[in-house]
């Protein structure tokens, strides 16, 4: 039977957006969404709770709640009367993602956010990278405390905790491999313009394959929310010139995809991704991975390309780069099993323990 959730999104954007918009969509329970926009994230750490203390007036007939960890979900629990049980889906953590060169982590959000998981009946990571990332700093970070510090916090997180990659929009049949610009290679970049992305390393890389006379184009995808982060976008148009072929955010899906169905290799250079959806919706489509060996990366790409698709520093970057261009015409067999790896990540199969899990989080009445 069917059960009914509210799902507390209050920064509805990007892939929360995209997560808390496929969960309801292809459940098959009933969920609604109670969402804000996504902007002024801090603001929605810190206040999104008294929002939904009001909104939350009659949970008549609510068997449960979900929420991402933008929401302060101890003090919700602590507003709302008779609370059904809540299971909070950890997209990325202010314990884990690692602060700007200059700056420092702001230890009140991380506080909350440790309040959020102790407050939570079920916690899901989206990667075992994450989880086992976040259980492992929380000595660390606690270690701060002067006096009086918590015992027995990462049993109790790793034993109500568990991994649920999110689902993906991927296409239904492996591209066909006809499709694939490659004289001269389409590089893609579909990731943040934003810091931790890290863009000043891969057009490093960039410019060194250039400079080594390797024929490449590339295709600078994502979104960007201006600022600093943007500057070394606008010097890739200075130092790779017209090897860019895009630059800026597609504002339809479909033009989107159509430049992952062009896509012959796509890059990473992240400092920090919890799971990936943009290197697995590429894959999928068809694109060769040159990413980082480390963060989730390794555990999303299947083993069997480790050797030739993550790097494990800037000089080998560059070199399997190089590789990467000059065979991927060639590469036609490892495209096509790359992209079927890839669609235990449609929603259409990552549904159901999305489902089962939220149908044990209702106890039995």
């Amino acid at each position: 039977m069917p059960l009914r959730f509210l799902f507390l999104e209050p920064h509805f954007s990007g892939s929360h957006k995209a997560f808390a918009e496929g969960l309801k969509a292809h459940s098959r329970h009933d969920i609604d969404l109670l969402t804000l926009p996504g902007v002024n994230w801090k603001w929605r750490m810190r206040s999104s709770a008294l929002h939904y203390a009001g909104v939350l007036c009659d949970l008549k007939g609510v068997d449960g709640l979900i929420v991402s960890n933008m929401v302060d979900l101890a003090r919700l629990k602590g507003l709302v009367t008779d609370c059904p049980p809540t299971l909070v889906y950890m997209h990325e953590s202010q314990l884990t993602y690692p602060p700007p060169k200059g700056s420092t982590v702001d230890v009140d959000l991380v506080m909350q956010e440790i309040f959020t998981v102790c407050a939570a009946d079920r916690v899901v990571f989206n990667s075992s990278h994450h989880r086992e990332l976040f259980i492992n700093s929380l000595s660390p970070f606690l270690s701060r405390f002067p006096d009086v510090l918590p015992e027995g916090l990462e049993e109790a997180v790793a034993e109500k905790s568990r991994v649920i990659y999110p689902g993906c929009s991927l296409p239904k049949a492996v591209p066909a491999v006809e499709e694939k610009q490659t004289a001269p290679p389409l590089i893609i970049w579909n990731h943040r313009w934003s810091y931790d992305k890290n863009f000043p390393a891969m057009l490093h890389v960039l410019e060194k394959v250039a400079a080594e006379g390797v024929s490449f184009q590339v295709a600078l995808l994502g979104e960007s929310a201006g600022g600093k982060a943007e500057a070394p976008f606008h010097q890739a148009l200075k130092t790779l010139g017209d090897r860019v072929v895009h630059f800026g955010y597609c504002e339809t899906a479909e033009v989107y995809r159509s430049w992952l169905t062009r896509g012959a290799i796509v890059v990473s250079s992240a400092v920090q991704e919890n799971f990936g959806i943009s290197v697995v919706e590429a894959m999928a489509y068809g694109c060769l991975p040159l990413l980082p060996s480390r963060l989730a990366y390794p555990e999303v790409l299947p083993e069997a390309f480790h050797g030739d698709h993550l790097y494990t520093s800037r000089q080998d970057a560059i070199s399997k780069l190089c590789a990467l261009l000059r065979g991927c015409a060639e590469q036609g067999t490892s495209v096509s099993a790359l992209a079927r790896h890839m669609m235990p990540h449609d929603w259409e199969h990552r549904i159901k323990i999305c489902d089962e899990t939220l149908s044990f989080l209702i106890p039995p009445s």
